[in-house]
């Protein structure tokens, strides 16, 4: 059976994720590696509007790492594409020049409508949902994607620039943080998702909602008490409004320093959990929602399914 290596790269603004695929010629896959690591390629966007050197230096250096396991694993053809940080950064198209100089590797920016139809057919693909009206939402480190569809495919989307290291930039600057920093970022959300159509929020006793990317993978996990992140575990799951709560309360309450010790919890993932964490709640009062499911397949998985369509 003719068989073909894929890997399918994610450069988020927090963090970048490489998914490595044997597409076989039935049309079936084999997953061979899923790497993620956090490099911050988005940091100090927010406020200066550039991707800095060490945010590209850290990030550099992961693909370089994620190259040489694709030569390792002899894959045939890399696809990479950008997402927020490299879609709002000013020296974007410089920093993936450099990329392309230094690694060979070329990296497509796809536009918020892009990135949240790859990561609706990622959790459409990727869990049995079958006839049920989805509600998916990707809270990411620069923006936030939700999309409403069904098996018929992705009926409206929208971006909102809101996300975990954005939030956190923007708001958080005291450690422990403090009490009038936390209201002005839960007034600084409601105001950004003030933007939502109503008639999502009318239908919400319809909608079945599923959150994927780090952030909610990160609370699943913290809920399981995870010392080792495993799929198995979390994919699938089921996080509760009252969960959430839990965890915010228990992030808001400690330093990023103890956060760090919490089971579950990625250390460099701690200083922007908290506002991750509150986005999420947010979001999930507002569609009067009491679970979301958590999916850790997202916009990697996309591109993996939309391959397999083409080869098919």
């Amino acid at each position: 059976m003719n068989s073909r290596r894929f890997a399918f790269i994610d450069i988020g603004t927090n963090t970048i994720l490489c998914l490595i695929a044997e597409i076989k010629s039935d049309g079936s896959f084999a997953v061979m590696d899923d790497l993620a690591e956090i490099t911050r390629l988005g940091q100090g966007v927010q406020r200066t509007g550039f991707i800095g050197p060490e945010g590209e230096e850290r990030s550099r250096e992961t693909l370089r790492r994620y190259l040489e396991r694709c030569q390792s694993l002899k894959v045939q053809e890399v696809r990479a594409v950008g997402t927020s940080a490299l879609r709002d950064a000013q020296n974007s198209a410089e920093v993936r020049g450099r990329f392309k100089e230094q690694l060979g590797l070329d990296v497509c920016v796809i536009s918020g409508d892009e990135e949240a139809a790859y990561s609706f057919l990622a959790v459409q693909k990727g869990l049995p949902f079958n006839r049920r009206e989805l509600l998916v939402i990707d809270v990411g480190g620069g923006s936030t994607e939700l999309i409403r569809g069904n098996q018929s495919g992705v009926s409206q989307a929208l971006s909102i620039d809101i996300g975990s290291v954005r939030l956190t930039e923007k708001f958080l600057h005291s450690d422990p943080v403090r009490k009038e920093e936390y209201e002005k970022m839960m007034v600084g959300i409601e105001i950004e998702l003030a933007s939502l159509p109503q008639q999502w929020l009318k239908d919400s006793s319809i909608l079945t909602l599923v959150g994927i990317a780090g952030t909610f993978t990160t609370l699943s996990a913290v809920e399981k008490k995870l010392r080792c992140y495993a799929h198995g575990e979390v994919h699938g799951s089921q996080l509760t409004l009252r969960e959430v709560r839990r965890q915010v309360a228990l992030f808001e309450s400690k330093t990023i320093a103890e956060r760090k010790a919490i089971p579950g919890l990625e250390p460099k993932r701690a200083d922007v959990i908290l506002a991750g964490a509150c986005l999420i709640e947010r979001i999930m009062t507002l569609f009067r929602s009491e679970r979301v499911i958590v999916s850790d397949h997202g916009v990697r998985y996309g591109l993996l399914h939309e391959c397999l369509k083409q080869r098919n």
